[in-house]
């Protein structure tokens, strides 16, 4: 009998950022800008040199690629070349193991048929459509450049272009909405058939356009009792219609998980490319500059472009990863999985915190590991500041 060598290499993904978009949306808050119809070849070549900068300070033979995604902004106005330019850049440096996913961001407005067929040619295995609502008052509202037509049409185009893992992004208590259409938009991605589905509580920033209107009463937010009861009767809605709910935010059907995103909620490295960029190996962590001229110089001048570092104490690593693992409802924090990485217990590392959230009914011991209750997912920021502090 052959036996087959474990994979001791730890799993590496890496985060690509592209930063324009043809029109900046009222709620974002993301490094990114307006009135771009194209990405600057110059940018690719940029995130090309960084992401070999970066490599080259990696023991590469200590990691194999898990996953590749691109975000944004929008990432659908990178052209296809540009697209497999960046997948061979970074795939061809770090080898993996198996398929690697390879996630990219999209809006309907800017995904046509021929132009996925070409990211898919370039490597592009999974796609993540911004629909964010089907309804046009609500897309309006969010400064969206699409209505809930373009957005079928980029689902219909996706399926013909042969996308097979497909996941929509909705969003759930907008201002001046009511949750009864937020669920219409729910019913409708559910009835499109998608792999995937994020079902996202909109949190504004008193920076955005959008967040302004709501501070001087122009818009209005939905009272909180409404909010929990969409954020419950959607949830309700997606188990119904076979979707796992693995993670807060985040549902899918068997087998079609994120894997990059789950990732950052198992607390594996990552390294982040780009402009505002943000990643984390073995306990360093740093976020990129993000204004573009500094950017550009430091990159051209072949120095990292980085604004802050920080190296993470082992409490406060031990904190982050039990704060993540506890987003995760199928999987929650494993005692031993914890025991192995940081050498201790978790039990008596979070004791009095995780006596607390239990007594609050927030938490539940369940064989090997420690989940949140329904009521926990509700309270996920409760149980999360718990862990942390």
């Amino acid at each position: 009998m052959t036996q087959t060598t474990p994979d001791l290499r730890a799993p590496l993904g890496v985060y690509l950022h592209i930063p324009y978009c043809r029109r900046r949306c009222t709620y974002c808050d993301f490094v990114s800008t307006g009135s771009v119809d194209a990405v600057p070849d110059s940018y690719v070549d940029l995130l090309l040199d960084e992401w070999h900068m970066r490599v080259r300070r990696l023991r590469r033979e200590n990691y194999r690629l898990e996953t590749v995604y691109f975000g944004g902004g929008t990432p659908s106005l990178l052209s296809s070349g540009q697209l497999a330019r960046l997948v061979a850049g970074v795939t061809s440096t770090i080898p993996g193991a198996g398929t690697i996913e390879i996630s990219m961001e999209g809006n309907p407005d800017s995904l046509a048929l021929e132009g996925i067929r070409g990211y898919l040619g370039g490597g592009v295995n999974r796609l993540s459509v911004g629909v964010q609502s089907f309804d046009d008052a609500s897309l309006r509202r969010l400064g969206r450049l699409h209505t809930a037509a373009v957005a079928e049409a980029a689902v219909a185009s996706a399926r013909a272009a042969g996308v097979s893992n497909l996941s929509l992004d909705l969003m759930y208590g907008l201002p001046g909405g009511s949750g009864r259409q937020e669920l219409c938009s729910l019913e409708r991605a559910i009835q499109l058939g998608v792999e995937h589905i994020s079902w996202y509580n909109l949190t504004l920033a008193d920076t955005t356009e959008l967040g302004r209107k709501v501070a001087d009463g122009s818009e209005l937010m939905p009272d909180e009792g409404e909010v929990l009861a969409t954020m419950r009767e959607g949830w309700r809605m997606l188990a119904a219609a076979g979707y796992a709910h693995y993670e807060v935010s985040n549902f899918a059907l068997p087998g079609f998980e994120c894997r990059h995103n789950m990732g950052y909620w198992q607390y594996r490295d990552y390294v982040g490319v780009g402009l505002g960029a943000s990643g984390c190996l073995q306990g360093q962590r740093w976020t990129n500059v993000s204004r573009m001229d500094a950017y550009t110089t430091a990159v051209l001048q072949e120095i990292l472009p980085t604004d802050t570092t920080e190296s993470l104490s082992k409490r406060r690593r031990e904190g982050e990863y039990a704060m993540l693992r506890m987003r995760l409802p199928l999987i929650g924090l494993e005692l031993r999985t914890f025991q192995e990485l940081f050498g201790e217990d978790a039990l008596t590392v979070f004791g009095e915190s995780l006596a607390e959230l239990e007594q609050e009914g927030l938490i539940v011991v369940r064989g090997d590991a420690i989940v949140c209750t329904q009521r926990g997912l509700e309270l996920n920021n409760v149980v999360a500041e718990a862990l942390i502090a």
